[in-house]
Formats: structure tokens, sequence, C-alpha cells
């Protein structure tokens, strides 16, 4: 396997950008805090905790209806670095798009799902709040990530956005149900019962009824009308495919706008090997940030 975000700091979207994005022109002029030139912003602290902190990139001639993306790296609740995401930002920014790419604390025993999301929260109200100063839009944001950023994602704007106008979602093999025990079984053979329980904040006990905060953290137990496009390897060995099949029969169910993009044959690493696949993926991403994050 080309990549394990569970085990690994290589990100999906990263390693898809990387295969990318030599095929695309980039601005390599001087950044500048006007809306007509590149600007980039490294280690912007949105809030107290030393791992509040995020990359911003802003492309040149934008204006409020440019598309602004928050990213959310991998590394199974545990590990990772919004670094990981910098070759996708690139690939975004070649693209006129707008991203900022966070941080967040990681999960332990006393850091839980509720505290991953008030980092989101805070990171949304920091890029809120320099909207102005950046020269970016104010609404219909996009949020999106890989893997257990990519249920972070799923899970705040499924469940948490109340405070933010969140546009749409984009996940990269990111899990849905937390409360699918074939999963969790086979999570502990693999060693990665241990960051599902931080992050849920419960334990799993084989044959017991599971704690209810197994379903709280489960973006599928509440999905809204947030159009969600899940990209998934229908041979990933450590997100099972079915979890983004679950969410699609969730949503669809519901009258929610939703998209799979399945990944014949690829793993949790989605493929990327393959340009042509990478190419897909960037060009499905690309187009879903761009239909509803304007």
């Amino acid at each position: 396997m080309y990549i394990l975000l569970f085990n690994n700091r290589m990100n999906i979207m990263a390693l898809m950008a990387i295969l990318f994005i030599s095929s695309c022109t980039k601005d390599t002029t001087t950044p500048d805090t006007t809306a007509g030139k590149e600007q980039k912003i490294n280690n912007a602290s949105y809030g107290n905790h030393e791992r509040n902190k995020m990359d911003i990139y802003l492309p040149k001639d934008r204006s409020n209806n440019t598309p602004f993306v928050l990213l959310i790296h991998g590394g199974g609740w545990v590990s990772g670095d919004k670094g990981d995401m910098a070759a996708f930002q690139d690939s975004l920014l070649v693209r006129g798009i707008a991203s900022a790419s966070m941080n967040y604390r990681y999960a332990s025993g006393s850091v839980h799902y509720e505290e991953q999301i008030q980092d989101v929260s805070k990171a949304l109200s920091y890029c809120l709040g320099k909207a102005d100063e950046w020269q970016i839009r104010k609404d219909k944001y996009v949020i999106g990530g890989a893997s257990a950023g990519a249920h972070m994602s799923m899970l705040y704007a499924h469940r948490f956005n109340t405070q933010y106008s969140i546009a749409a979602v984009v996940s990269a093999a990111g899990p849905t149900d937390i409360t699918d025990v074939d999963w969790l079984n086979y999570a502990a053979i693999i060693s990665q019962l241990g960051n599902i329980q931080n992050m849920v904040g419960a334990q799993y006990y084989f044959g017991q009824a599971l704690d209810a905060r197994f379903a709280a953290a489960s973006p599928i137990k509440g999905v809204n009308n947030i159009p969600t496009l899940m990209i998934h390897g229908d041979n990933d060995l450590v997100v099972p495919y079915v979890q983004s099949q679950k969410m699609v029969v969730a949503m669809n169910n519901a009258g929610y706008t939703n998209k799979l993009q399945t990944i014949p044959g690829a793993g949790h690493d989605l493929g990327l090997a393959n340009p042509a696949t990478a190419n897909l993926i960037i060009n499905e991403i690309a187009l879903w940030v761009n239909t509803y994050g304007r």
C-alpha cells in the first residue's frame, strides 16, 4: 500500500496534489496583501492551544465570490499536520480556489470529538473574522479532509454546523458510522481501536451495547442537506468502502444532494499512484467546490 493515513503523516490529498501539480502553472510572484496578488500566510493562530494553527493560501485576483475551502488533515485523529495538505493547497491555488489548512488538538484521554469540533468552529470563526483583511467571502465555505479529517469535516457539517454557513463537504476515505461494530472489531485487529476510542471518549467492549457517544460521533446519525462528495476506494482496508455507501443511503433516503466517486480496486490511498486516477479525483473535487462553494 502506497500510504496508510491512520499510520502515516502523508495525506491522501497531499499525494494527489503532488501527482497532479506538475501539470499546472503556478504564480510565483512575491506574495502581496492585496487581492490582486497571491498570498500565503503560515502558522496563523486561530486559538490559544499550541495546535490551533493554520496555513492560508489565497489566489490572485480573488473576490468575495472566490470559493474558500477549510481543509482538515488525516492521521487517525492522533497524528498528522496541516503541512500535509500544502501540496493540495497549491493545487487549489492554481485553480483560483482559496483554502486554509488547520491543525487541531489530537484525540487523547482528555480530548475527544467535542474538543476537535470546537477547534473546527474556532478555525471557521477566525477565517470569517479575517474575511475583510484577506478579501475573501464570508459565507458558503466548503469543508473537507482525508480519512480522520474527512470524518471531522462531515461530523461538523452535518451535526454541528449551527453558526457558520457550510455550503458543501468533501470526504476522501472518511468514516461515517462509528457505531459499525464490524469496523470496530476490525479496527481492534489492526491496532486502531484505541484511536477511535480516544476520539469518541468511550470504550468499546465486544458483545456489549455501545455507549451513546459512538452514535454522537457518527456523521451518519444526523445527516443534513449539505451537498457531500465522497471519494472512496472499494478495496480500502483501513476505512471500509461500506462506510461511504452507508452515508449515500442515508442522504438519498433524506433526499439530500450527494455523490460517491468510487475508485475501483483502490485501497485507503485511493489509487493515487496512477496519475489518471489522481487527475480524476482532483477534477471531481474542484468541480464540487466550484459548484457549491460560490
